[in-house]
C-alpha cells in the first residue's frame, strides 16, 4: 500500500491530479450524503405536520395582508400578477361568486391582467385538475376590497423545502471541493516556503542546517539535492580548513626544524672555511657533519614538497605529459635500482615473473616519484626477516604492481607528516591511475593500479 501512495506522490502532476480527484470524491460523496439527509427532512413528519401548514398559512397571511395594503379587487389581476412572479413557487386562483377573477395557471396578459372565466369552463376545470394532481390544495377564504372570494393554492412545500436544501448541499459540497484543494496547496506551499528558508541559512553560512525532506515529489527531490549539496561543501571546507592548518603547521614545524641543522652546518662550513683544524682526520669529522646535515635539510624539504603534492588541486597531467613504456620493463628496471640500497641493509625481494607484457601510458618523474615512496616506506616500516613480495597482474583494462612486506613493530625511523600514501595516491590520479592501501595482519600491502594503453 505504501508503494502504491508513493508512486502517486513522484511528481507534482500526479499529486495535483489526485488531489482533485480526491476532492472531487470526497465532494461527491459529502453531497449525496447531505441530500440524503435533505430527502429525509423534508419528507419528514415534522415538514408534514408542522413546516407545510406553517408555510402555506404564511403564504395566505402574505396574500391577504398584499391585497389589504394594495386595496386589490377583482379587477386588479395585474397586481395579484406581481405578487405572484415573487412566489412562483405557489399557483392559485381566486374564485369570487361563479367566476375565476384571477388565475395563474394561464399567461397574463402583457399588461399583467387576465380575463375572468366562468368557473363552470371546461378548460379551466381540465387544467386546474391536472395542477391539483401534482400539487397539494389549501382552500382559504380571502378578502378582496369589492367583496369576499376564495382562494384555492396549490403548492408543494416539502418538494420547495427540498429544493432549498439541495441547494444548501451544492454550495457546501463545493466548499469542501475547494476545501481540500486549498490545503493540499497550502500544505505544498508551506513545504516551498520551508525549502525558500532553508536555502536562505545555508547562504547565510549555517551549513549545519539540514533541510527538511517530505514526499518524493520534485519538491523533495530538490531538497535531498540540495542536502547532498551541502553536506559536499561542508567537507570539502572542511578539507580545506585540514589542509590550511596542516599546511600552517608543517611549514611552521620545518622552519623551526630547518634552523638547526642549517645552522650547525654553517657554523662547520665557517670551521673548515677558516682551516681550524688540526688534523686531517678532524676535517673530515667536520665533512661528514656537514654533510648529514645537508641529508637533513633534504629530507625535510622532500617531506615538504610531497605535502603540497599530495593536496594539488589539480593533479591531472595533460596527455603529452605521459609516455609510453613497456609495462613490466619499466617496473623491473625501477625496482631494481631502488632495492640495491635496501638489500645492502639486509632486505631481500620476492618477484613473480609477470606472465604477459603490456604497455602503460606514465610520466617517469612521477613513477620515479612513486617507487621513492614505495621503497621509503619499506626502509622505514618493513621488517627484513621477510622478504618483500612483489607481484604484477593485469587484465583487459588494468595493470597492478602489488608490494607485500612484514610491518617492523618499531619503525626504524621517526615518522614524518604521514602524508607518504597520500603523495602516492596523487601521483597515481595524475597519470589516470590509482592506488590502495591495506593491513592485513601483520603485512602491509599496497597495490598501484595503471590503465593499459
Amino acid at each position: 500500500m505504501k508503494k502504491f501512495f508513493r508512486f502517486f506522490r513522484k511528481s507534482l502532476y500526479i499529486e495535483l491530479t489526485w488531489a482533485v480527484l480526491l476532492s472531487f470524491i470526497v465532494g461527491t460523496f459529502c453531497y449525496f450524503t447531505l441530500i440524503f439527509f435533505s430527502d429525509t427532512i423534508a419528507n419528514s413528519k415534522w415538514a408534514s405536520e408542522k413546516y407545510a401548514p406553517r408555510k402555506v398559512s404564511t403564504l395566505i397571511d402574505g396574500l391577504q395582508t398584499y391585497i389589504y395594503t394594495n386595496e386589490i379587487s377583482s379587477k386588479d389581476s395585474a397586481k395579484l400578477t406581481d405578487w405572484y412572479a415573487r412566489h412562483q413557487s405557489a399557483f392559485f386562483y381566486i374564485r369570487k361568486d361563479d367566476y375565476i377573477v384571477y388565475n395563474t395557471f394561464i399567461t397574463p396578459k402583457n399588461d399583467g391582467t387576465t380575463d375572468p372565466i366562468p368557473a363552470s369552463d371546461e378548460d379551466f376545470k381540465d387544467l386546474a385538475d391536472e395542477y391539483q394532481s401534482f400539487y397539494d390544495v389549501t382552500k382559504a377564504p380571502i378578502k378582496l376590497a369589492d367583496g369576499n372570494a376564495v382562494l384555492v393554492l396549490c403548492t408543494d412545500v416539502q418538494y420547495n423545502l427540498f429544493l432549498k436544501l439541495q441547494r444548501i448541499d451544492i454550495a457546501c459540497s463545493a466548499l469542501l471541493i475547494i476545501f481540500v484543494l486549498i490545503h493540499f496547496v497550502r500544505r505544498k506551499i508551506h513545504y516551498i516556503k520551508d525549502v525558500t528558508t532553508g536555502i536562505n541559512i545555508l547562504e547565510g553560512g549555517d551549513l549545519d542546517y539540514q533541510i527538511p525532506v517530505r514526499g518524493h515529489d520534485e519538491i523533495s527531490q530538490m531538497a535531498v539535492s540540495l542536502n547532498s549539496m551541502r553536506v559536499s561543501l561542508a567537507q570539502q571546507m572542511k578539507n580545506e580548513k585540514q589542509a590550511l592548518q596542516a599546511n600552517n603547521s608543517l611549514v611552521t614545524a620545518l622552519s623551526h626544524d630547518l634552523r638547526t641543522p642549517l645552522t650547525t652546518q654553517m657554523g662547520y662550513l665557517e670551521i673548515l672555511k677558516g682551516r681550524h683544524y688540526s688534523s686531517p682526520e678532524e676535517m673530515e669529522k667536520y665533512v661528514d657533519t656537514a654533510l648529514k646535515t645537508c641529508y637533513q635539510i633534504k629530507e625535510m624539504s622532500d617531506r615538504l614538497f610531497e605535502y603540497f603534492l599530495a593536496f594539488d588541486p589539480h593533479p591531472e597531467r595533460p596527455a603529452e605529459a605521459l609516455e609510453e613504456f613497456d609495462g613490466v620493463d619499466l617496473f623491473m628496471q625501477l625496482i631494481g635500482e631502488l632495492s640495491l640500497p635496501l638489500e645492502s641493509q639486509g632486505f631481500s625481494f620476492e618477484i613473480e615473473d609477470p606472465m604477459e607484457t603490456f604497455l602503460i601510458n606514465v610520466n617517469m618523474s612521477d613513477m620515479l616519484r612513486v617507487f621513492n615512496n614505495v621503497f621509503t616506506n619499506i626502509d622505514k616500516y618493513a621488517d627484513e626477516s621477510e622478504p618483500v613480495k612483489v607481484r604484477v597482474f593485469h587484465d583487459d583494462k588494468h595493470a597492478v604492481l602489488e608490494f607485500s612486506n612484514k610491518i617492523r613493530q618499531v619503525p626504524r625511523k621517526n615518522e614524518s607528516a604521514k602524508i607518504g600514501l597520500i603523495s602516492i595516491s596523487s601521483l597515481m590520479k595524475r597519470q589516470g591511475g590509482d592506488s590502495r592501501a591495506r593491513t592485513a595482519r601483520d603485512h602491509f600491502i599496497i597495490e598501484l593500479k595503471f590503465p593499459i594503453h
